[in-house]
């Protein structure tokens, strides 16, 4: 559900952009960029990016269909029986069979190289093959080495795995391309890149070494979903604690998902450093959340309106706050002109009016 978030935060960028410039019409955002990261729910807001799908459509299906998507609410937000939903799975296939009805009306049956081809823009989506526990990443056809394993993938099956959350959702089993009837179960990229940025520097380096472009300047901007502060404060019993005092894993998932934020971030930041010519990783700005909004981001299953309506708040007042502190020759000041070369569509100028 916190895509909310991320497809809230770009949809207020670009209208405060085309509200500047006095033009109407929604901004193809997907072709502001040559490279498209997503992980989990960020992979949906990614693929529809690349598909040049409108981001509104997006955020309505969380808005509108959360619900679905994750059914039970109202018993979801009660302590002990949202706890008995989460432990054993109920709604889960009704939710994922819901989730993929929702992922075929926006995408029908559009596939990853029909996208390449269509739009050049390339896409790349971590995914974890539960069959080996092997790291996997989706791939338009974007470097000469691959072996168009992934063409044929829809890009709903692409969102189905990515965002296949463990306990939350069902994982996703999907039949493989050009292999007959065999089939892998795939769960969500967020368990080995929980922040994709390592994962779009890497790609966007080969991309250019393979283009003959090496020495090309990276500019790599990462949006998170504003994740809850991680963090525990331990007692001296605690440090000996087993399988209940660890929630049966969940604690040791929490803090390896947090861990990767931090650590990924400045892994990326690192990478464009050593370059040493002006790439940068950068994590675009978010305020603190409010404690009311911390303690329902507790719950990535929350798909109360009064939640979605939260985050999307908090998406607004995020790119305000960012807007007034950029400055021309920053990594923000860089993101803003990016996102202002993407083509409008069905653009008009205003009207200018006498007052």
């Amino acid at each position: 559900m916190r895509g909310v978030y991320q497809t809230a935060y770009l949809n207020t960028f670009a209208n405060r952009l085309t509200s500047r410039n006095r033009t109407e019409g929604a901004l193809d955002l997907g072709r502001a960029f040559d490279l498209i990261v997503g992980t989990s729910t960020g992979g949906i807001v990614a693929c529809a990016l690349v598909a040049g799908e409108p981001l509104s459509k997006i955020e309505d299906l969380y808005q509108r269909h959360g619900k679905k998507i994750f059914p039970y609410q109202f018993v979801r937000s009660l302590p002990w029986l949202g706890a008995l939903v989460r432990a054993t799975g109920i709604g889960n296939r009704k939710g994922d069979i819901a989730l993929r009805s929702l992922l075929k009306e926006t995408f029908q049956a559009k596939a990853v190289a029909e996208v390449y081809r269509s739009r050049g823009i390339a896409l790349a989506v971590p995914t974890l093959d539960m069959n080996r526990h092997a790291a996997v990443v989706f791939k338009t056809p974007h470097l000469t080495r691959l072996n168009g394993r992934d063409d044929n993938r829809t890009l709903v099956d692409v969102c189905m795995a990515t965002s296949a959350a463990p306990i939350l959702r069902s994982m996703a089993r999907l039949t493989e391309p050009g292999s007959g009837e065999a089939t892998t179960v795939y769960a969500d990229g967020g368990l080995w890149a929980n922040n994709p940025g390592v994962v779009g520097m890497i790609e966007a380096v080969e991309i250019l070494k393979d283009r003959g472009e090496a020495r090309r300047p990276i500019e790599l901007f990462m949006l998170g979903t504003l994740p809850a502060q991680g963090g525990e404060e331990i007692s001296k019993w605690g440090i000996h604690r087993g399988a209940w005092g660890w929630r049966a894993g969940l604690r040791a998932i929490a803090a390896s998902l947090d861990a990767q934020a931090v650590g990924y971030d400045y892994i990326a930041r690192k990478i464009a450093e050593l370059r040493g010519d002006g790439s940068f990783a950068y994590r675009l700005p978010a305020q603190c959340p409010s404690n009311e909004l911390r303690d329902y981001l507790e719950q990535m299953d929350d798909a109360r309106p009064k939640v979605l309506n939260a985050l999307a708040r908090q998406a607004v007042s995020d790119v305000d706050y960012a807007w007034a502190g950029m400055t021309p020759g920053s990594p923000l000041f860089a993101f803003r002109e990016a996102i202002a070369g993407a083509p409008l569509i069905n653009a008009t100028p205003v009207e200018e009016t006498n007052s």
